[in-house]
């Protein structure tokens, strides 16, 4: 018996150090292909180079391969609800090292959900995702990126996805539309602000209100912090785009001086990260959550990124 329980310890031992070497490994890859997607910039209508086609399918199985060694090797533990393993899902969708999660961020994603069930402002966000067949376009665009599709739930949180929506007044100017682009940002990514940037006013001149522009370039935006500062982070990319991107970078470099260690974790482990992003990046990740079942929370609609 001792035996036994020697060598299942020493193979759970090698099934976490081949997890975490295959993660990173996919990390690097990862990271390579969105620069090189960047680098070479294609046109919308045009299609990709059929080498960053293939290393997609290379990095897509990657992925496959390792979600099923943390999941059919129980490495996240035989003991996790179903909501658990969605929650160490996402986590993987936005490219974060699942097995390294606190339990503390875990019982706070459900303090999100839970407040997300308290309302129908999500429900009334999906429709408006199903509406004219929006998701899909938002979720090619994110694609394209090399973006994994749940990036349409930082839409949701910034304007309940809404493309007439106005923010308030800031030092920084007026963020608009459904990416809620401040006019610097905007202009930075192609977008025409318009003659009305300085007043809480629609103004049908200005592209934050387009909806296929402006989600062209939030792709684009969010694919710069994907590459840089948020060194292929999901939750990094999300923290940046609420915080700063400056913000996040500086943070992070007090405490270590290798990119490739930042993560969301240890952002809040610096007690720096403002109670607005903490908050704004737990909802899009509790909404990512809700997305993947939203009978299992309780809500009666479909994924409304299934088959997209």
């Amino acid at each position: 018996a001792i035996v036994v329980i020697v060598m299942q310890f020493q193979r759970q031992t090698d099934d976490e150090a081949l997890a975490r070497r295959l993660f990173e490994e996919t990390k690097a890859l990862e990271l390579e292909l969105s620069r090189l997607r960047r680098e070479l910039a294609p046109a919308p209508d045009q299609p990709l180079p059929a080498a960053i086609v293939q290393a997609g399918k290379r990095l897509q199985a990657m992925k496959t391969r390792y979600a099923n060694l943390a999941e059919e090797r129980e490495l996240l533990g035989s003991h996790r609800s179903k909501e658990d393993l969605l929650i160490f899902r996402v986590a993987r969708t936005f490219g974060e090292y699942d097995m390294a999660i606190p339990d503390s961020f875990v019982a706070e994603v459900k303090r999100y959900i839970r407040e997300w069930q308290q309302s129908d402002r999500l429900a009334n966000a999906v429709a408006r995702i199903n509406d004219d067949n929006r998701g899909r376009f938002v979720a090619e665009a994110l694609r394209r990126q090399g973006l994994p599709p749940q990036f349409i739930y930082l839409a949701v949180q910034e304007s309940n996805f809404r493309t007439d929506a106005i923010g308030p007044r800031t030092r920084y100017g007026i963020a608009k539309g459904m990416w809620q682009f401040i006019p610097s940002t905007a202009e930075r990514y192609g977008l025409k602000t318009g003659p009305d940037k300085g007043t809480r006013r629609y103004d049908p001149h200005d592209d934050r209100f387009d909806f296929e522009r402006s989600t062209w370039a939030a792709a684009d935006y969010l694919s710069f912090l994907f590459t840089t500062e948020a060194q292929a982070s999901g939750l990094l990319v999300m923290s940046a785009y609420n915080w700063g991107e400056g913000n996040v970078a500086r943070t992070l470099g007090r405490f270590s001086n290798d990119p490739s260690k930042y993560n969301f974790w240890r952002l809040i482990q610096s007690q720096m990260i403002p109670d607005e992003t903490y908050g704004y990046v737990l909802r899009i990740y509790a909404a990512a959550v809700i997305g993947e079942d939203p009978a299992l929370f309780g809500f009666d609609f479909d994924n409304p990124l299934k088959g997209l």
